[in-house]
């Protein structure tokens, strides 16, 4: 998924505006640089990606979202999956407005976490460092 962010990223940035863009090598150079399998020469995947179309640059939302919900997870259903009185704080803070409040508001109110709340760039930046610490914590559990 990380692959298709970037390749998102990428084709919808200011260098396809280059006449000599080449979306194929662009690709390649994705796969040969920051991916797990290298690029097929011949191949183009690129158009059968149907995300590219109707997101805009925002592919990477399917990660940024797992990182929210990883979080919400282990900091708040983890210890007890079961309890009702986690059960019902999540409900009363998150599934009663049903879309009709600022889903920054209730995930800074859900994780006590008041530096998301604004859901600007630095709040953005903090989600991104969860993955992160995650990460450099898993390692030390191995």
């Amino acid at each position: 998924q990380i692959l298709l962010a970037a390749v998102d990223q990428i084709y919808h940035s200011p260098a396809v505006l280059d006449p000599r863009f080449d979306s194929t090598a662009e690709l390649a150079n994705l796969h040969n640089t920051r991916g797990l399998i290298p690029y097929v020469p011949g191949t183009s995947f690129q158009t059968q990606f149907g995300h590219l179309f109707g997101y805009g640059a925002t592919y990477y939302s399917y990660l940024f979202d797992r990182a929210i919900a990883s979080r919400v997870w282990s900091k708040v259903f983890a210890a007890d999956p079961l309890s009702r009185e986690t059960g019902e704080k999540y409900r009363h803070e998150v599934l009663r407005f049903g879309g009709g409040k600022d889903p920054w508001k209730m995930v800074s109110t859900l994780l006590n976490a008041p530096e998301l709340q604004s859901g600007d760039a630095e709040a953005m930046r903090e989600v991104g460092r969860w993955k992160i610490e995650d990460e450099v914590g898993s390692a030390g559990r191995h």
